[in-house]
C-alpha cells in the first residue's frame, strides 16, 4: 500500500511573529488531500487568511465537493477580495489517489515540482478560467520513491532584487533540489535546505513568509488491531478472516477476542507473560499474530500515554510496546466487534476512569489522525 507523507518546513518573514502561510493534510483510504495557502501580505492578517482558506478547502473536500469545483468556489471568493476588505489567499491544493495518481490545482501560486526517479522537474500547469479568476492544473502519477514539492511564493521569489530578476523561480528550485541530491542531502533534510538557500540569496533574511512542502510516496507501515467480539456469533468467521488477510503487524486486544481467534483458526494460545501489575497486563502468543493482550483496560492505558515522548518508554509492558507500534505505523486499521461486555458497564469501571471499548478506540483514532496517520475503523 502506498502512503503519502508530508514533510513541511516554514520560515517567517523577518520581523514577524506568525507565519502568513498555512498547510493542512487530510487522509482517507481512497485519497490524500494536501493544501498550502499563502495569505496576502504578512503577519496576523495573512495568517488568518491562510488558515481560513486551508480550512475551507479541506472542509469542501470532506463534504464531497470535487477538487475542481472546490478550488473554483474558493478562487471565485478571492475575486471579491480584490475589491473588498476581506481576507485573500493564494493556494495549492493536491489530491493524490491511493494508486498515486494526482492532480494539483494552483491559484496565484508557484507551479508544483515533481521528483521522479531521483530527478526534480517543474510541472507545466494547464490554465483555465473560473469566473474572473485563473486556475492552473497539473497531473501525473507518483510511484514509490517519487515526490511532489509545493511551495509558497516566498520560495520562488527569493533573490528578487538580489541578482535574480524575478526570483529564483520554480526552475531554480528544481535545479537546487537536483544539486542537493547529488551532494547527498537526504529527503527529510531537503525542505530546511531549501529554506536556508532562499535566505542566503536574499541577503541573509527571508523577505516573505516561506513554506516548502514535500509529499513523498513510500510503502506504508501498516498495523491492524482486532478488538472485541462481533455483535452476533455468525460474524465471527468474516471478522477473523478480515483480520488474517490484513498486511503488516497484527495485534489482538481482548482475551475473549483472542479465544474467538483461536477457535476459528484452530490454533493454540499460549501465555507469554502473566503481567506484573495493573500497568503491565498479561500477554499471549499465537502463530500468525504479532501481539495479543488485554482489551478495554489496555486500550485506555494506550490512549493515556499515546501523546508521550516515545523516548520515555521503557518497553517493559505491552502498553508501551503497542504504543510504539502505533506511533511507527502509517496506516492503522481497527477491526472492532460491537458486542457489549456487561462487566464494562459496572460503576467500578467508571470509577477507575476506564471508558468502553468503542469510545476509547474513537479517542485513540483521533489522536493518531492528529499525528498524521491514516486511520480506518471497521465494525462487526
Amino acid at each position: 500500500m502506498k502512503f503519502f507523507e508530508d514533510i513541511v518546513a516554514q520560515a517567517l518573514k523577518k520581523g514577524k511573529i506568525v507565519c502568513g502561510d498555512s498547510t493542512l493534510c487530510e487522509r482517507t483510504i481512497d485519497f490524500t488531500e494536501f493544501v498550502l495557502c499563502d495569505g496576502i501580505g504578512s503577519g496576523v492578517y495573512a495568517n488568518i487568511a491562510a488558515i481560513s482558506c486551508a480550512s475551507r478547502l479541506i472542509e469542501l473536500f470532506k463534504s464531497g465537493v470535487s477538487q475542481g469545483a472546490a478550488c473554483e468556489m474558493v478562487a471565485d471568493s478571492m475575486h471579491r477580495a480584490r475589491q473588498e476588505d476581506i481576507p485573500f489567499s493564494a493556494f495549492s491544493a493536491a489530491r493524490i489517489l491511493h494508486d498515486g495518481q494526482f492532480t494539483v490545482c494552483t491559484y496565484e501560486a508557484p507551479a508544483p515540482i515533481i521528483i521522479k526517479d531521483g530527478t526534480a522537474s517543474v510541472l507545466k500547469p494547464r490554465f483555465y478560467t473560473a469566473g474572473y479568476e485563473v486556475i492552473g492544473e497539473s497531473s501525473g502519477t507518483l510511484g514509490i520513491g517519487d515526490c511532489l514539492v509545493l511551495c509558497s511564493d516566498g520560495a520562488t521569489q527569493a533573490g528578487l532584487g538580489h541578482g535574480y530578476t524575478f526570483g529564483i523561480g520554480p526552475e531554480g528550485l528544481a535545479d537546487f533540489i537536483n544539486r542537493s541530491f547529488s551532494s547527498g542531502v537526504a529527503l527529510r533534510e531537503l525542505p530546511d535546505k531549501i529554506l536556508e538557500m532562499t535566505k542566503q540569496i536574499s541577503s541573509g533574511r527571508h523577505e516573505d513568509d516561506t513554506t516548502v512542502a514535500i509529499i513523498s510516496c513510500r510503502e506504508a507501515h501498516e498495523i491492524t488491531m482486532l478488538s472485541g467480539p462481533p455483535s452476533v456469533k455468525m460474524k465471527d468467521r468474516p471478522f477473523i478472516e478480515r483480520f488474517m488477510k490484513s498486511s503488516g503487524t497484527r495485534v489482538v486486544c481482548g482475551s475473549t477476542t483472542a479465544e474467538i481467534l483461536s477457535r476459528e483458526l484452530k490454533r493454540e494460545i499460549r501465555l507469554k507473560s502473566a503481567g506484573t501489575s495493573f500497568g503491565s497486563p498479561p500477554e499471549y502468543m499465537m502463530e500468525g499474530v504479532d501481539m495479543i493482550t488485554e482489551g478495554a483496560v489496555i486500550l485506555n492505558q494506550i490512549y493515556n500515554i499515546l501523546g508521550e515522548n516515545p523516548d520515555r518508554f521503557a518497553f517493559g509492558s505491552p502498553v508501551e510496546r503497542l504504543c510504539a507500534l502505533l506511533l511507527k505505523a502509517d496506516v492503522v486499521t481497527f477491526l472492532v466487534g460491537r458486542s457489549v461486555n456487561d462487566a464494562h458497564t459496572d460503576l467500578v469501571f467508571k470509577q477507575l476512569g476506564i471508558r468502553p471499548r468503542d469510545a476509547t478506540i474513537k479517542l485513540i483514532s483521533q489522536k493518531l489522525k492528529e499525528l498524521g496517520k491514516l486511520v480506518v475503523e471497521e465494525y462487526f
